[in-house]
């Protein structure tokens, strides 16, 4: 299985450290953080992100960095939003899924 390398935009740091828990596995490559929306587009191409995790924020809808990055990336870009009020993963690489455990949220950055 290949590894991915990951990025994540937060909007709160108890969300980035818990994810950053969840994700200490050999298949995940943590290559970035930040919770700066603007400089978020930058730093992903900067470092190779192949898989974005992004923290919903207030409102919901589809962030615009999301369409952004997708829009910019020639690789096979995956991008999961994660909203933790209604237990929400949506990845836009065509997918919604409901999910229950941490664990599915590492079944999904590891899907080929």
């Amino acid at each position: 299985m290949a590894t991915r390398r990951v990025f994540i935009i937060w909007c709160n740091p108890l969300f980035h450290e818990s994810v950053r828990l969840l994700l200490s596995h050999p298949d995940v490559e943590w290559v970035g953080a930040t919770s700066d929306h603007a400089a978020a587009h930058e730093q992903i191409m900067k470092l190779g992100a192949d898989t974005i995790l992004i923290e919903e924020g207030e409102g919901g809808g589809v962030p615009a960095e999301a369409v952004e990055i997708l829009e910019a990336s020639s690789t096979d870009m995956r991008i999961i939003r994660l909203s933790l009020a209604d237990n929400n993963l949506i990845v836009y690489h065509r997918e919604q899924k409901i999910v229950g455990q941490a664990k599915d949220l590492l079944g999904l950055i590891q899907k080929d």
